[in-house]
């Protein structure tokens, strides 16, 4: 049955952890996270570098436009005309002019020759180019098989004089869901074909400037739509030297400024609506002559980044995942908390390693996906704990009842008649236990071992609770029975060497008891007593008042065996008494730490000497009660009193 018990608990735990890690795994895949991990990713990866001094921007700004006028009123001689100031001197030409500006169909024949003619001239010109994508439906056998959202569905290119003299390059941009700029399109396939394939300005820039330096340009790694990861070097503004395209035309930048270098010449104003929000900085729109310079110079630099896959990354994190989730569950919560902690560090690192090497990674999948794993662990925790606690409030209970049982069993294995053998008037008797727990290990007994000899025993066991409480009934059945026997001869000594013996034959706890066990001649008063490692007895003569008998103590019962007990007599005449206790009541502890002490006890049996003998252990009682406060009691607090009479109550009635 426990094996059965053991593996449903296992098998919930694994079930547990299964569908845990899968609904994380499946929210994360979902997106639940895009917009904080694209932030967190841009936060973490996109650091502002050195703008490459190879790459200029001339910007079309508002002083070109204060100058010039409104740009929808230029015609392609401004262009035409920069470009010929570019190409002024043939020894300091640039490497590589890309124009950011679609120049599609016909203008005036003029402006068109003048344009393609200083292209042409200059030389390694990149013109801009244009897809247009949207939906396509699929058609076989004459039926729609499936819609294609990403068809291109126009392309604009140059006119035919300049696409003649210049490499096309297509200047298509996209942000990602949040407005964003993040990444680059490599090509587009205009026919949908791969020989129609047209590369992107930025990569036809890279590729024609590292050519003439007898270099190769390294493709980046694209998705399936043929995006890339742009590696932003520059903030807006990085790359622009205040260069428009009226100070080219005045001829206030010197040749050297542009020589052997690459210049890009693109809109550089508001009112030309070609800014965008980048990683880099989202506070500031970046203008897209300015996003071509990044892209350019990662290129140039072969700073290329890949994305890894979104389904590798969501299987890495259904693994961690699990496994992460198994010690969360098993080990406890601050184990499991430091764990966590630790992996969300070296998750963290890893992605920040990873990005230096050219991986791109979700920096926030895999430290969210972990802590909501531990949060869902500390769930079951909690809900596990609550059922503990139900468990052991019930457990609790159980015991609580059994241990009231057991207290009730105890105290009827005590002498409880008040008064005591009321049908002998030679003596008068009260015995009190107040346990320190449900049930005490303290004991009193009396009891008639003959017509003419009383038994009187107190005794105190080493151990508190029910192990002592057990021990107390053993100790006390083996005394009386001891007593009660013919071959001891009412002999105390005997009695507990007797005793003594049989405990430690049977004792594998190693507990021990301390006895004073005394017989009482009744006719005579004389009294006969033996001390086991107990408390002095306290004795009032007639007439007198009470002190304490420093009798001499033996070895404890059931410390060790073959030890042999020695006893001594005492005549109590009669009006004397006899008062024995435990060491509860000397014991007793108050709130400052303070023992109530022999000489209390002493001090307060004489206030109270000339009373019964039940109201002097009530007295007594009290008193130890009243000293000890609301400090806790620890130990059992057992009292027995006697006042022998011989007979004096029947002389008197």
């Amino acid at each position: 049955m426990k094996g059965i018990i053991s593996f449903m608990k296992r098998f919930r735990s694994y079930l547990y952890t299964l569908a845990a890690v899968i609904l994380v795994t499946v929210l994360i895949g979902l997106g639940a996270l895009h917009r904080v991990d694209k932030w967190a990713q841009d936060w973490t990866f996109q650091k502002p570098g050195s703008a490459s001094r190879d790459i200029l921007v001339i910007g079309i700004d508002e002083n070109a436009l204060s100058e010039l006028g409104p740009y929808n009123t230029w015609d392609r001689n401004v262009i035409a005309s920069v470009l010929e100031a570019l190409a002024a001197d043939p020894d300091k030409k640039p490497a590589v002019t890309a124009l950011d500006i679609l120049y599609t169909g016909h203008s005036s024949q003029e402006a068109d020759e003048h344009l393609a003619s200083a292209a042409e001239n200059l030389g390694n010109v990149i013109t801009a180019a244009m897809a247009e994508y949207g939906e396509e439906m699929v058609f076989e056998d004459g039926r729609v098989t499936a819609v294609n959202s990403s068809a291109v569905v126009g392309y604009a290119q140059p006119y035919e004089e300049l696409r003649a003299c210049t490499t096309q390059g297509h200047i298509n941009a996209m942000t990602d869901k949040d407005g964003v700029m993040r990444h680059a399109l490599l090509y587009v396939e205009p026919d949908g074909e791969e020989d129609s394939r047209v590369y992107s300005m930025a990569y036809e820039t890279a590729r024609r400037y590292l050519t003439q330096h007898d270099q190769e340009v390294k493709l980046p790694t694209v998705n399936s739509a043929g995006h890339f990861y742009i590696p932003f070097t520059g903030r807006p503004g990085d790359y622009y030297d205040d260069v428009s395209v009226a100070m080219i035309l005045d001829g206030k930048v010197p040749p050297d400024y542009w020589a052997d270098k690459i210049v890009l010449i693109g809109p550089y104003a508001a009112a030309l609506q070609d800014a965008y929000f980048t990683s880099i900085d989202k506070g500031r729109q970046m203008y897209g002559v300015e996003i071509q310079a990044n892209v350019v110079q990662s290129l140039l630099e072969g700073n290329n980044k890949t994305e890894v896959s979104d389904l590798l990354q969501l299987i890495i994190l259904f693994v961690l995942g699990a496994a992460a989730m198994n010690i969360f569950l098993k080990k406890r919560i601050q184990w499991g908390g430091m764990v966590c902690a630790v992996l969300i560090v070296v998750c963290l690192a890893a992605s920040f390693l990873l990005y230096k090497v050219g991986y791109v990674t979700h920096v926030l999948w895999f430290p969210a996906g972990l802590l909501a794993l531990y949060i869902l662990a500390l769930g079951d925790h909690y809900i596990r704990m609550v059922r503990e606690r139900q468990a052991l409030a019930l457990e609790k209970e159980r015991i609580g009842a059994e241990l009231a049982l057991a207290s009730r069993i105890q105290l009827s294995a005590l002498p409880k008649d008040d008064p005591s053998f009321p049908e002998r008037d030679e003596f008068e008797l009260y015995a009190s236990m107040t346990p320190a727990k449900e049930v005490g290990g303290d004991f009193y007994d009396y009891f008639l071992i003959d017509d003419d000899h009383l038994g009187l025993v107190i005794a105190d066991v080493s151990d508190k609770g029910v192990p002592a409480a057990l021990f107390m009934m053993v100790s006390m059945s083996l005394i009386r029975n001891a007593a009660m026997s013919t071959e001891n001869e009412c002999s105390p000594a005997k009695v507990l060497a007797n005793v003594n013996k049989q405990l430690c034959s049977r004792n594998p706890e190693e507990m021990f008891v301390t006895v004073w066990l005394g017989i009482l001649e009744i006719s005579t008063g004389k009294l006969t007593a033996s001390n086991a490692g107990h408390e002095h007895p306290a004795i009032k003569s007639a007439g007198g008042s009470f002190e304490l008998l420093k009798d001499k103590h033996g070895f404890v019962l059931g410390g060790m065996d073959m030890i042999n007990y020695r006893e001594y007599e005492v005549v109590l005449e009669p009006g004397s008494k006899l008062f024995v206790y435990t060491d509860g009541a000397t014991e007793a502890t108050n709130a400052q730490g303070e023992f109530f002490g022999v000489e209390r006890i002493i001090d307060t049996l004489r206030t109270c000497e000339e009373r019964p003998a039940s109201e002097i252990v009530k007295t007594v009682r009290e008193q130890v009660l009243k000293f000890t406060g609301s400090a806790p009691q620890f130990d059992d607090l057992t009292m027995l009193c006697l006042e022998y009479y011989k007979g004096q109550v029947s002389s008197d009635s």
